[in-house]
């Protein structure tokens, strides 16, 4: 590492410090008080700085408590596929993503419940949270364009929409088990709505368009 490379790893890692414990704040104070009674004057104060300086890393009090799904799209900008039929490649992009689920070791899994917590309850939360998986379809959607020129629009569409909407789902079915005490591994909730979706899918193929066995 050279001496230019020092400060900058210095700043970035006291950026993401900075990022991460107004993250916390947000967090307390949502749990506490509620998202609505809570103002970014008193997240920033809670953290020792200035409004203006919060707005610096979130452009709202929301987004501090969902700071978006880095794992997710560092796995899709990383994506590389050599499958080339839309099912293979659906279940090239359900392996990438189990390995950013997290599992009952991950250490940011008390975090992701306190999220799941606070998302049943708190519709600006959920809000902002559809926002994101818009993001991680389009992202998604630019990769896959990228990756797989041989399909067509609709496909890719379709790829990653169903893509987006099986972590989604499985993240509302694993937020929803959090809540009723049952602890499971995420990684185990995906992969059952992996599961449901491909016997929907074999079931509907199995019938003809008027919904008769063919």
């Amino acid at each position: 590492m050279s001496d230019d490379d020092a400060p900058r790893d210095l700043r970035t890692r006291r950026r993401d410090d900075t990022r991460y414990e107004i993250h916390r704040a947000a967090m307390d104070l949502f749990e506490e008080q509620g998202v609505r009674e809570t103002t970014v004057a008193q997240i920033a104060d809670r953290v020792g700085i200035s409004s203006r300086t919060f707005f610096r890393y979130f452009t709202s009090k929301e987004q501090a408590a969902l700071p978006g799904q880095r794992r997710l799209l560092e796995m899709i900008e990383n994506l590389e596929l050599t499958a080339s039929v839309p099912a293979e490649i659906l279940d090239a992009i359900a392996r990438a993503t189990e390995k950013v689920v997290g599992r009952d070791t991950d250490p940011e899994l008390h975090e992701h419940r306190r999220v799941a917590r606070l998302l049943t309850v708190h519709p600006e939360l959920q809000a902002l949270a559809a926002a994101q998986e818009k993001t991680l379809v389009d992202r998604l959607r630019a990769r896959l364009a990228e990756q797989a020129g041989h399909l067509d629009a609709t496909t890719v569409r379709l790829l990653a929409e169903l893509a987006v909407t099986v972590w989604r789902t499985s993240w509302d079915r694993w937020g929803e088990l959090v809540l009723a005490g049952h602890d499971r591994d995420p990684v185990e909730v995906y992969r059952e709505c992996r599961k449901a979706l491909r016997q929907i899918i074999t079931d509907g193929a199995g019938t003809n368009s008027a919904g008769t066995p063919r």
